[in-house]
This record gives structure tokens, C-alpha cells and sequence, in this order.
């Protein structure tokens, strides 16, 4: 059976015996690429990226492919006044007949 030492020393060699595995080395060293990729990408400082400028990107985008932001106001409300109002009815009824 596998017995632990008797001494302090024993115990300490017999610990770091092992090697660490090479899945925890690579994760180790693939989290600090990740972070210094991460953050030379987006940090305002070293890659120039703001949270504002790719708003005002993704807005030129949608006004170049909708040729007017805000311009279909029929379909948002079709897509959520609808919904809400329908689920709102629905719960009104279930309750109309629990009731009874």
C-alpha cells in the first residue's frame, strides 16, 4: 500500500516528485497569450478599439443596409408591442378561468 513518509523532508520530496502535467502548461502559457492578445486588441491605449467608435460602426453599417435608422417603426411594433400584448390577453384569460 502507499504509505506517506514519516519525515517533513520525505513528504516534501515525495510532493514534488511529479512532474506538472503538459495540459496545465499549456493552459497556463495559452492563458497569458490569450490575455496579451486580449489586450493589446482592446484596450484604448495600445490597439485603438473603444466601445464607442464600434457602436457608431455597427449604426453607419445598419444605416447603409436599412437606408434610415429607425425607419420601419411597422415591424417594431409587430415584433414586441404584439407579442406582449398577446402573452398579457393570454394571462388575463388563464386567470378569467381559473377563477370561475
Amino acid at each position: 500500500m502507499n504509505e506517506l513518509p514519516d519525515t517533513a523532508d520525505g513528504l516534501e520530496a515525495k510532493a514534488t516528485a511529479s512532474k506538472v502535467p503538459l495540459g496545465f502548461w499549456l493552459l497556463f502559457w495559452g492563458l497569458i497569450v490569450w490575455g496579451v492578445y486580449y489586450t493589446w486588441t482592446y484596450s484604448p491605449s495600445l490597439g485603438g478599439w473603444s466601445q464607442s467608435k464600434a457602436y457608431d460602426e455597427s449604426v453607419q453599417a445598419a444605416v447603409a443596409t436599412s437606408g434610415e435608422a429607425g425607419s420601419n417603426i411597422f415591424m417594431t411594433v409587430l415584433f414586441t408591442a404584439l407579442p406582449t400584448l398577446a402573452a398579457i390577453g393570454l394571462y388575463l384569460a388563464a386567470r378569467k378561468r381559473k377563477a370561475r
